[in-house]
């Protein structure tokens, strides 16, 4: 069990969800017509406010790419240097100070208790006190999860405040313009890498939910190249990840598998965009030598339609069309190994029969999730070894 200590705030998306879903508040005498204004009225301030909040970060950001630019009137390299490096002391500085804070608190010497930290936030490893607090006694996921958050405002909160106010007298600032807060509550969290992680999310800036959303960073799933299905499978799955066991993923990715055969080409292709269809156009050859692969299916599909003459129910892929892509066993009719088309799979092709749903289900659902199972050191299907022999 953990938490997250970020400097910034949510996002709109996140504050939508909580206008949405907290009901902690109820409206005594208010119509339900003065209830749905403000909660439009609400969306509207969230969505403003976060405008403004970007508006501010990108002009800032842009200042600091501006200080660097030997071209910018106001260019001093030293002042770009000491942004950098202030926000590097600034979240070191927050992570060896709670290190130091648990260490004394559990009566431990130089354990790193920080999971990980980025530019503005610290994971925070609060497992080992839930397990001391709560050591032979039956616990639950709420009670954990109040514990923490009583923790936090407690007495976290004001550690974090104290701790800045040293560094602010350390580097002899002007002011105290340091300030963090806890964001989320998670019991598990997998990171495959910098800035690619999974939390299980029990508390969000003191919005509790009765079931764990996924938090999820830099992940395949929230990706729109991958198909449709596949980020709902990946979504599923990575939930059961995250409350299951590992025989419970091997068998849900089976049934992934058996139902995703079932699916028409048009649901298991990649989307993409088409751009320079005319560029990698060869008369000779179709497509010209390092053409992208989706160009390719794009030019292929293009000659094809021409040649069985279906120009009159196919439209032709032209540059900026937005199509679909899959892959194609060999032999086939074409002997290529990918099509694409924009809205309907060309049937008339002969086509439908060679599409290579195992790659297709490799590559959009199997290799995003091997780098999550990867990082826990499990399986994406049952292995037979020695020792399955003697249970």
């Amino acid at each position: 069990m953990g938490f997250l200590i970020d400097g910034n705030k949510q996002d709109a998306d996140d504050k939508r969800e909580i206008v949405a879903q907290d009901n902690s508040n109820e409206f005594i005498g208010v119509s339900d017509s003065q209830l749905r204004r403000l909660y439009i009225q609400t969306e509207k301030d969230i969505s403003r406010y976060n405008n403004f909040q970007m508006a501010r970060k990108i002009a800032l950001n842009s200042a600091y790419g501006a200080c660097g630019n030997v071209y910018f009137r106001y260019y001093k390299l030293a002042n770009a240097e000491a942004i950098t490096l202030s926000g590097q002391v600034s979240i070191r500085w927050i992570q060896n100070k709670m290190n130091k804070y648990v260490n004394r608190i559990l009566k431990t010497e130089d354990v790193d208790y920080v999971v990980a930290s980025d530019t503005d936030s610290i994971y925070l490893n609060m497992g080992p006190l839930v397990e001391t607090v709560y050591k032979d006694k039956e616990k639950t996921i709420e009670e954990v999860v109040s514990f923490l958050d009583k923790i936090c405002d407690d007495q976290i909160q004001n550690y974090i405040e104290d701790s800045y106010k040293e560094l602010a007298d350390y580097v002899n600032a002007y002011d105290q313009k340091m300030q963090m807060a806890r964001e989320n509550i998670a019991d598990r969290g997998i990171w495959t890498a910098k800035k690619r992680y999974i939390l299980n999310v029990w508390d969000s800036e003191g919005v509790r939910y009765e079931e764990a959303k996924l938090k999820m960073m830099g992940i395949e799933a929230v990706k729109s190249s991958t198909p449709a299905p596949c980020r709902t499978l990946i979504k599923d799955a990575l939930k059961l990840i995250m409350n299951g066991t590992e025989d419970e993923v091997i068998d849900f990715i089976e049934q992934s598998r058996s139902d995703f055969k079932k699916l028409p080409p048009e649901d298991i292709s990649f989307p993409r965009s088409a751009s320079d269809v005319v560029k990698y156009h060869s008369t000779a050859t179709i497509y010209s030598k390092g053409t992208p692969i989706h160009i390719r299916g794009a030019l292929l599909y293009n000659h094809y339609v021409k040649i069985n003459k279906l120009e009159n129910k196919y439209s032709l892929i032209q540059n900026g069309e937005k199509i679909k892509f899959c892959y194609l066993k060999k032999p086939n009719t074409i002997q290529e190994n990918i099509i694409s088309f924009i809205q309907d799979f060309p049937t008339e092709l002969g086509l439908d029969k060679y599409v290579d749903y195992d790659l297709q289900f490799e590559k959009s659902f199997l290799d995003p999730l091997k780098a999550i199972l990867n990082a826990i050191g499990w399986s994406v299907e049952k292995t037979v070894n020695l020792e399955s022999f003697f249970t």
